[in-house]
């Protein structure tokens, strides 16, 4: 464990309090406003451009190989947390964290989705040199509801022992008007996943027992990752501004509520039965459908299915 902070960090537009002896302006500015109910589903953008620098943060920047694993990021509801300050290390965190592997993460994700806390999740690219201006972007547009207006998710930093960057329970709708907002920039932080000891850019050290996440702060030296110093004043600077844009036309997120007169058809498993997950992403985007059954053998006009699939369903 590194110099560490240990206080719930959300800025008032998070509505949580600060310490303060950091100094983190999480809200990079005011989110700007739309007129889209949340009512409506719509998509997200997301961009994260890259801060850390030598120049931003120059005690032990590596010399050689700065760099980003992929990102992974779930919109869900406040039932699921997929990490926070304080909290313990999930698996799926600590291999983000430790090896920058998104797939145990993503594997928790998706159970949280079977659940129906967790409605989408999206990988962005990773940053293979992490140059000022350097940028992580989505691969697909993130997908939210009214049920689902929150964001989370990380990447890691590298090479580190369990260093990571990201964001969690970022908001995506005004509470006051519920509507999405248009843009929202986030000034994000490195964070410590607490399972690994070390306080250099390295790789394989020994394990941490009982560690939290909890994210650097300045202490009393300027030689300390991540701090900086800016005349007589300690300070730990961002390591990334995070940007979700609101893609209002997202065809993928988009949901037709109405019961559509377009019927689909799926090849049922032997028994015949429907089951959720026998319904498929299709075309790129999300709606309710009415579905036929057909046999695998694919004899037969298809049996009707009276109910709608609760996800998008494929023309098989």
């Amino acid at each position: 464990m590194k110099l560490l902070f240990s206080t719930i960090i959300i800025s008032s537009f998070l509505n949580c309090a600060l310490a303060d002896s950091f100094n983190f302006e999480h809200i990079g500015q005011s989110p700007v406003g739309s007129d889209v109910p949340t009512s409506r589903n719509v998509g997200y953008s997301i961009t994260y451009t890259n801060k850390w620098t030598a120049q931003n943060h120059p005690f032990r920047y590596p010399s050689s190989d700065p760099h980003y694993s992929s990102f992974l990021w779930a919109s869900h509801s406040s039932d699921y947390v997929m990490w926070e300050n304080g909290g313990t290390a999930t698996r799926g965190i600590e291999n983000v964290a430790e090896i920058g592997s998104i797939g145990a993460l993503r594997g928790e994700v998706q159970a949280e989705q079977n659940m129906g806390n967790v409605l989408d999740d999206v990988v962005g690219s990773m940053i293979g040199t992490a140059f000022d201006g350097a940028t992580s972007i989505s691969n697909e547009d993130l997908c939210v509801d009214a049920s689902h207006p929150y964001v989370s998710g990380l990447g890691m930093i590298a090479p580190s022992p369990d260093w990571f960057s990201g964001a969690y329970n970022v908001p995506l709708r005004d509470e006051k008007t519920m509507t999405w907002y248009r843009r929202v920039r986030v000034n994000v932080y490195a964070w410590d996943a607490g399972t690994e000891d070390g306080d250099n850019y390295q790789f394989n050290n020994p394990a941490t027992t009982g560690g939290v996440i909890s994210a650097f702060m300045a202490g009393d030296t300027e030689d300390a990752v991540f701090v900086s110093r800016n005349g007589d004043t300690l300070r730990v600077l961002p390591v990334a501004e995070l940007l979700f844009e609101l893609e209002e036309s997202s065809e993928k997120c988009a949901t037709n509520t109405e019961d559509p007169t377009d019927t689909f058809l799926i090849t049922a498993r032997r028994s015949g039965n429907l089951r959720r997950r026998d319904c498929e992403w299709a075309r790129g985007r999300r709606r309710r459908c009415r579905m036929e059954i057909k046999n695998e053998d694919g004899e037969g006009s298809g049996r009707p299915v009276s109910e709608q699939c609760p996800v998008a369903c494929a023309g098989l």
